[in-house]
Parts: C-alpha cells; structure tokens; sequence
C-alpha cells in the first residue's frame, strides 16, 4: 500500500530541501499544512524526488470569517477555503497560487 508523509512546513530556518532528505524513500504523497511560501518550497524539493504534485495535499490556512461561503473572505481562485477546503490537491492550487495577489 502506498504511504504518505505529513509535512509540517515552516520554522525558523528551515530549508524544506534538507529537511526532506532521506525521508521521503517509498513515500507515494505528502501532506502539508504552513506557510504558501514554504508550501510552495516544499513541493519543489517533492517534485525532485518525483512525487508529483497530484499526490501533495495542501491544508489551506486562510483567515476565515464568517466559515460558511458567504462573506467571501477566504476566496482562493474559484473555490472559498471555509466552503471547499480546507485541504486541496497542489496540482488544484498551483495555479491560483501563482497570482500575488490572492
């Protein structure tokens, strides 16, 4: 059976790439929760140990108001994070990630 690897992203001076080293040998995906800017780090260094980005998870950490799609506070792209995620495929994010300003 495939396994998967929680990521905690984030911390002071860390490098996503060492940090990874060895531990990713038979891991099929990973889960990740932190900062976009490690996230976005992280699954750089996983796609160099060919895990592609259909098998990374996101846990979104969006500042949330009202939690039930109405304010529209937590809007990433298309979806709203309190309504849709909070955890996406990275292959989903990517994109939206990609605009500065969301």
């Amino acid at each position: 059976m495939p396994s998967f690897v929680a990521i905690i992203v984030g911390g002071l001076g860390s490098l996503p790439g060492t940090l990874l080293g060895g531990l990713l040998i038979g891991v099929a995906g990973a889960l990740l929760c932190g900062p976009e800017i490690m996230m976005r780090f992280t699954v750089a260094a996983l796609a160099e140990r060919d895990i592609l980005a259909e098998r990374v998870y996101a846990s979104m950490e969006r500042n949330m108001q009202c939690g039930i799609g109405h304010c529209g506070h937590c809007q990433l792209g298309p979806t709203l994070v309190c309504r849709d995620g909070p955890v996406y495929r990275w292959s989903e994010l990517e994109p939206w990630l990609q605009i500065r300003e969301l």
